[in-house]
């Protein structure tokens, strides 16, 4: 039996940085999938299964923050495959999101965004809630 890819979506509303993360994650033999607006990101996160998110937090029709804000109320396990990749200030965002699984600024590094996804996607899977409180506390 083979073993299944990763699946990722990518939010992101800047093109070349969309199709450049794209690029990065295919490299790693990931699945993937593009969001431009947050609306649509919300829509696919609550429809499909992803085991890593790359999420801005600018977008159009819906920000990052409110896309974490609903996953938060509706799907908390989720907020673990996300690795926010952003301009803003990180350590306010890791301070009202700890359970995210990394926060990068832009331009971010692909050595260092490789290293967070690796690590994502060897994190506990099957939204093992034991999991997301351990990340809550010790992040």
């Amino acid at each position: 039996m083979t073993e299944m890819r990763p699946k990722a979506l990518i939010v992101e509303d800047e093109a070349v940085t969309r199709n450049l993360l794209a690029q990065l994650l295919e490299s790693l033999d990931c699945d993937v999938d593009l969001a431009d607006d947050g609306e649509e990101a919300l829509a696919r996160l609550l429809a499909h299964h992803y085991d890593i998110v790359l999420l801005d937090i600018i977008l159009p029709k819906m920000s990052g923050i409110e896309v974490m804000e609903s996953l938060r109320r509706e799907r908390p396990h989720m907020l673990g495959c996300i690795i926010v990749v952003t301009g803003l200030d990180i350590d306010e965002i890791r301070s009202l999101f700890p359970a995210v699984h990394d926060t990068l600024p832009k331009p971010v590094l692909p050595r260092r965004l490789r290293q967070a996804v690796r690590s994502c996607l060897s994190w506990p899977r099957g939204g093992d809630a034991a999991a997301v409180d351990e990340r809550i506390t010790s992040g």
